[in-house]
């Protein structure tokens, strides 16, 4: 899995199933095109293709998808962190593969795992280290939060090359800033660095490129400190996206009866009648 990260030194293993003993680490080669780092209840997802701005292979979408499922379903992992490696976040598909049929690929790889990242209960949060690109930005999207150092910027340049945005950018950018901001930057083509990404709603707050990851973490953390209803939130803001009014007033009714019966609610009004923090298990 790579060298043990500075606080972080909880490792999950490459492939395989989640290692049961999460104190014992599990050494692999820095060769992985994906690394997971356990910091407690979070997880950090790392892209881990430094030479090649972390383009996107085949291979790593699949195994960045089974992770994703395997930290989902891990009791242990309240947040996720998904960051690159080196000066890139992701700078998008990797063409040096060669020619491919788009429309297979995006239907195989591409779309199932945004797709996961979108239906999963466990919230997800971008640090965006450097560049992101075409699928890169869309990688960005798929996540509840986006924390973006100093350097990063934001490219979905499709319209210079004769393509169009892929991988839930045209239904996940709009969402995310606009419709008005999302159109400027996908049929201008134009780069946009932290500072516009901030000011378009893109990213949530901008650091300095040190301490990206490690903000991210922060965040994760303290998500991870809340009630299990976060989850339950994460979902209920998705599905949104998809429900009408009366829908989702029923989805928010049913999920609320189900908060109300369960062990966080119970802690957090024994809590407020003791004066105290609540505890979350």
């Amino acid at each position: 899995m790579g060298r043990v990260r500075r606080g972080c030194p909880d490792r999950i293993r490459r492939g395989g199933a989640i290692m049961t003993d999460i104190s014992t680490p599990q050494h692999s080669s820095e060769h992985d095109e994906v690394l997971v780092e356990r910091c407690g209840a979070v997880a950090v997802i790392i892209l881990n293709r430094p030479h090649r701005l972390n383009a996107l292979t085949h291979g790593q979408m699949v195994e960045l998808r089974r992770f994703l499922l395997r930290l989902d379903n891990d009791q242990r992992v309240r947040a996720i962190v998904l960051t690159g490696q080196g000066r890139a976040f992701s700078s998008g598909a990797d063409l040096s593969a060669g020619p491919s049929n788009a429309k297979s690929v995006l239907r195989d790889y591409y779309n199932p795992l945004i797709r996961d990242m979108v239906g999963m209960a466990t919230p997800i949060i971008a640090a965006v280290n450097g560049v992101a690109a075409g699928a890169g930005v869309s990688l960005t999207l798929a996540c509840d939060l986006r924390v973006a150092a100093e350097s990063a910027s934001f490219r979905m340049s499709f319209v210079n090359v004769g393509l169009v945005p892929d991988a839930g950018a045209t239904w996940l950018l709009p969402r995310a800033v606009g419709s008005t901001r999302a159109a400027e930057m996908v049929l201008l083509g134009k780069s946009v660095d932290a500072v516009a990404a901030e000011r378009f709603g893109l990213v949530n707050e901008v650091v300095p490129d040190d301490e990206v990851r490690s903000r991210a973490v922060e965040l994760a953390t303290t998500i991870a400190s809340l009630s299990s209803s976060v989850r339950s939130i994460r979902r209920l803001l998705h599905l949104s996206f998809t429900s009408d009014l009366y829908d989702q007033l029923d989805a928010e009714a049913t999920a609320q009866g189900i908060a109300q019966q369960g062990p966080d609610f119970a802690e957090a009004k024994r809590a407020f009648a003791e004066k105290r923090q609540p505890k979350f298990i």
